[in-house]
């Protein structure tokens, strides 16, 4: 039997955190607190870790957003004895939930914390599923500015044109500190690196490592990558030099333990996806951008769509595209990302998004369908990705099913052989997996049928351009060509190789009259084509 003293602490809302010392590794421990001596009620468990680098069958059980009062994912989470629960943000809202003091009254910040620990059927998982966690938007700074700006539109009545535009509610430096203070005072955090930057952290279990980025503390202003042009009353999405969703700080702390981690599995764990080819919603969602519409249960227009997607990693593309270059240039294996914060549950093998990923974002949630409906655009319109094949292709919430119900994500590490992801919804039915192997490669080989050619469509539509959308794993040889030819084989358009920024180019079109094209990429005795229609 092992005891441990501490005292509560009156101005940290009665709360106190104790260090935990001499257990053995590996081993089941059950606790009962005591309160003046007298033992409470309420009693618990754990499983220690194992040993740095010892090779096991371990299961973590991962989510983010819960705003609803349906819990059941907390029912079911537990029946899968997980290891380790990783929250990636939106653990309520306090950003509307509570009042607009939050989070610049440090009152209002503390009554936050007693939210999150009171959540029904989580407060009794807790008891027995440790937990680790980083803040992402709406229970990081609020107050309901999704990470600090957000997007309106207004409708002429006369004409019925639609003018969008963004608000900004910029961080102010006591709300940042208040929130970090109490990050560290109300949760028993791992070392914190650099706490006037954010709360990313990272620690060793078994042979897996977890990297935890705070996305949300240091990141450039999404609007800041948008251009409006007034005569045409649009806007065009056109990232600026440098623009960063984590920072150079930051940046530097993850590709050092990147590259120093000796762990089979290295897992990058953030509040919003990384999948790179959400670039290509970015870019879609501005074609509807003076048309309103309903995404999702989300109302506006498709220029919040596009809007809310450029938030994520791959709406800072020279910063992803470096942390990519990285892992590719030092021969870094076996990365995994997890994510949240889309209020759907989806996977993808790495083809799409860079490296395997499991977005987990549904554990109480209105609902489940963003995917579904988005996976509509690709089969109504043409120019539309289709996201079970060029965004989340490992399924998921609405993708080859009508599963919307709330879900979490489980990642299953069998020893050094590899690694299952799983969405799991509230009943505890099994929505898809997927399996990555310990091959020693962060993404899938590449397709020898078509892979180079990803996506081509106008954007927006009649307005001169073309975008041309390259796997983005391919790499560009200096001689590669496309070009653009007529139904009759004559060559009307020629895109070099140079005019391609992240494997995507955009072109001017509009000496092309309306009608049928075919877009061609060809590399050495590879020839790649795409029809294409011109409005």
């Amino acid at each position: 039997t092992l005891q441990y003293n501490g005292a509560t602490v009156a101005g940290n809302d009665t709360t106190t955190i104790l260090n935990i010392t001499g257990l053995q590794p590996n081993t089941l421990y059950y606790y009962r607190l005591l309160f003046n001596g007298q033992p409470d009620a309420r009693k618990g468990s754990f499983t220690s870790f194992p040993p740095e680098g010892e090779k096991g069958h371990y299961v973590f059980v991962t989510g983010s957003c819960q705003e609803t009062e349906n819990m059941k994912v907390f029912d079911a989470m537990p029946l899968h004895r997980p290891n380790l629960f990783l929250h990636t943000g939106d653990w309520t809202y306090p950003s509307y939930q509570l009042d607009n003091s939050y989070p610049a009254n440090y009152n209002t910040v503390k009554l936050a914390w007693r939210r999150h620990y009171n959540e029904d059927r989580m407060k009794d998982m807790l008891l027995t599923v440790p937990i680790d966690y980083v803040h992402d938007d709406d229970d990081g700074f609020g107050p309901h500015r999704e990470g600090w700006y957000g997007t309106n539109y207004e409708q002429d009545t006369l004409t019925g044109e639609i003018y969008n535009s963004f608000s900004f509610a910029p961080v102010t430096q006591q709300e940042r500190s208040n929130v970090f203070k109490a990050y560290t005072e109300f949760f028993p955090a791992y070392q914190l690196p650099d706490t006037s930057i954010g709360l990313y952290h990272s620690f060793k279990m078994g042979n897996c490592e977890f990297f935890f980025l705070d996305t949300r503390s240091n990141s450039d202003l999404p609007p800041l990558a948008y251009q409006y042009d007034s005569i045409t009353n649009r806007w065009a999405f056109n990232p600026p030099p440098g623009h960063k969703i984590i920072g150079n700080e930051q940046m530097q702390w993850l590709k050092n333990g990147l590259k120093n981690s000796t762990a089979d599995w290295k897992f990058l764990v953030g509040g919003v996806p990384f999948n790179k080819n959400l670039r290509l919603l970015i870019n879609f969602a501005l074609q509807f951008q003076n048309i309103a519409l309903s995404v999702g249960g989300v109302n506006g227009t498709g220029f919040r769509l596009s809007a809310g997607f450029a938030g994520y990693w791959a709406g800072y593309p020279e910063e992803q595209n470096d942390l990519l270059q990285f892992i590719a240039d030092n021969q870094l294996t076996d990365l995994i990302f997890i994510s949240g914060d889309t209020h759907h549950n989806v996977i993808d093998n790495g083809q799409n998004a860079g490296m395997p990923e499991l977005n987990a974002s549904g554990l109480s949630v209105t609902g489940t369908n963003l995917a579904y409906f988005l996976n509509l655009f690709g089969q109504l319109i043409p120019s539309a990705p289709s996201i079970r094949d060029s965004v989340w292709n490992g399924g998921g919430n609405g993708l080859g099913n009508t599963n919307f119900k709330n879900a979490f994500g489980k990642i299953e590490v069998f020893g050094a052989d590899s690694v299952k992801l799983y969405v799991i919804d509230e009943d505890n039915e099994e929505v898809s997996h997927i399996t990555i192997q310990h091959t020693g490669k962060t993404a899938a080989p590449p397709q020898t049928t078509r892979n180079i050619l990803s996506n081509i469509y106008p954007v927006p539509p009649q307005s001169g351009q073309l975008i041309i959308q390259l796997n983005p794993n391919y790499l560009i040889l200096p001689d590669d060509r496309c070009y653009i030819t007529d139904m009759a084989g004559k060559t009307v358009a020629q895109i070099p190789a140079n005019t391609f920024t992240f494997n995507t180019a955009i072109i001017d079109i509009n000496h092309l009259p309306p009608g049928n094209y075919i877009v061609v990429y060809q590399t050495g005795k590879k020839t790649e084509s795409v029809k294409i229609w011109l409005l």
